[in-house]
């Protein structure tokens, strides 16, 4: 590179890096413009957008630590046990990679990708009021879902004609997936799972939000079928899943005809759906069963995990392509965890989701602990991979933040519930009382303060 282009290049970052604070110090006293700016990125950005600094960093990665700066707030910053899982695993990598053990490439994509997405969503669930944040991201994804719509009606996915950006990510993300002859619609996600998995996570969020009962209802209907329009199993059965959950466990703030209307919707949606999808997955033939197979093969993979670091089957070519034994892909986010990062790390989060979904059994109940456990059984098949990636760990940064201040509210609510305590008996204030017969206009509290002010004078 030449030395004026490398001054152009720098001129330009050091610009950006100008922006960039400027937003983070209007976003921290309007939070909301910095929430919006995310799902923006997250949800209309391609990932093969962004720049290549040694690493690619992306406009949804920049959101995130805009999110992370602008809405931290030390006094409200309390430690939760997640906080402390998170810490260990992420320092478990870092240290990984110092003793070389971890690539660099793969460290970055955890402490980096998974650790500023978490803290912004943990600045967003405890600085932004869980209605606003939810009606933000119902008004999002309905608009994603209204593209998505408009893309499977018109075959043409607007996100692919922008080709700025990483044209090796590009080449990865950028083409169209088909499944039996038909499109698998993909939005500004680049790939049909990722986008099936992101609407599941944010069917919660669309329940509890703020918008008009018959508006909500609408959105309902348009991410659901979306989701069935990515022709991805995940992303439909996370999809049905969450609203299930929703139904059953989110009940505040919704009322019962809200509830019987919706799963109404969803039986009438369900049988115009299911003839579609069954025709599709029917005219693809072996390929979604040879997709099945394929992951279930990924089991084999297990024996050669180490207990910290980097499988033993791992390897790349002079072309940066990474394999694990004789597997190209790996569309698994635990089997991919333990072959990146070790047995530790995968036990320590597996321990971790098994205690979120007991926490949401036993009542700490919010929209972003629902959409997460929505979602856990499609992660066995499916990798992180996109936006999808960034989303996930925004969302169980939300669901923490949105559990600790259930389990700080509920004392609260205890205190106003508990019987008021007793009041004297109106006997006592009817005793003579020998110094009001005394002092002049005496009274319990007369002679109380006659006593105070004789004990500090004398």
């Amino acid at each position: 590179m030449s030395s004026g282009a490398s001054v152009d290049r720098l001129t330009a970052l050091l610009v950006a890096a100008t922006l960039v604070a400027l937003w983070a110090v209007v976003s921290r006293r309007r939070p909301m413009l910095a929430i919006a700016a995310l799902l923006v990125m997250l949800c209309f950005v391609p990932p093969w957008i962004g720049v290549n600094l040694k690493i690619f960093v992306t406009p949804l990665t920049v959101a995130c630590l805009v999110v992370a700066i602008a809405l931290w707030r030390t006094r409200r910053a309390r430690m939760q046990p997640f906080d402390l899982v998170m810490v260990l695993v992420l320092g478990i990598i870092a240290l990984s990679f110092v003793l070389g053990w971890v690539p660099l490439e793969q460290a970055y994509g955890a402490v980096v990708g998974w650790g500023i997405a978490y803290v912004a969503g943990r600045v967003a669930g405890t600085g932004v009021p869980e209605k606003r944040l939810s009606t933000a991201i119902a008004v999002a994804f309905g608009i994603v879902s209204v593209l998505v719509v408009v893309e499977f009606v018109t075959r043409h996915n607007p996100f692919l004609d922008l080709h700025m950006g990483s044209a090796s990510a590009y080449q990865r993300w950028g083409t169209q997936q088909v499944r039996g002859g038909v499109p698998r619609q993909e939005g500004a996600f680049g790939h049909s799972i990722a986008l099936g998995g992101s609407l599941a996570m944010a069917m919660p969020f669309v329940w509890s939000s703020a918008l008009r009962s018959w508006l909500k209802a609408v959105t309902i209907v348009l991410v659901a079928t979306a989701a069935v329009l990515t022709f991805s199993r995940i992303g439909i059965g996370c999809t049905a899943l969450a609203v299930a959950l929703c139904v059953i466990l989110l009940r505040d703030g919704v009322s019962r005809a809200f509830r019987i209307a919706t799963v109404t919707l969803v039986i009438v949606g369900t049988l115009v759906a299911v003839p579609l999808a069954t025709g599709v997955f029917d005219a693809a033939g072996a390929e979604a069963t040879d997709s099945a197979d394929y992951r279930g093969l990924l089991v084999s993979l297990l024996p050669t995990m180490a207990w910290l670091g980097q499988s033993s089957s791992a390897a790349q070519d002079s072309a940066g392509t990474r394999t694990f034994g004789a597997f190209g892909s790996i569309d698994s986010t635990p089997i991919l965890v333990g072959l990146n990062y070790g047995l530790a790390v995968l036990l320590i989060l597996a321990v971790s989701a098994a205690l979120g979904a007991v926490a949401l059994v036993r009542g700490h109940r919010s929209p972003a602990l629902v959409a997460v456990v929505a979602v856990l059984p499609g992660l066995t098949s499916v990798a992180f991979i996109t936006q999808f990636t960034t989303w996930f760990w925004f969302v169980v940064g939300v669901a923490v933040s949105q559990t600790a201040l259930v389990v700080i509210a509920r004392p609260s609510a205890a205190a106003a519930l508990s019987p008021p305590a007793r009041e004297p008996d109106r006997a006592e204030f009817a005793r003579p009382d020998p110094v009001a017969a005394v002092v002049p206009g005496g009274s319990i509290a007369g002679r109380r303060e006659d006593e105070v002010c004789r004990s500090t004078t004398s």
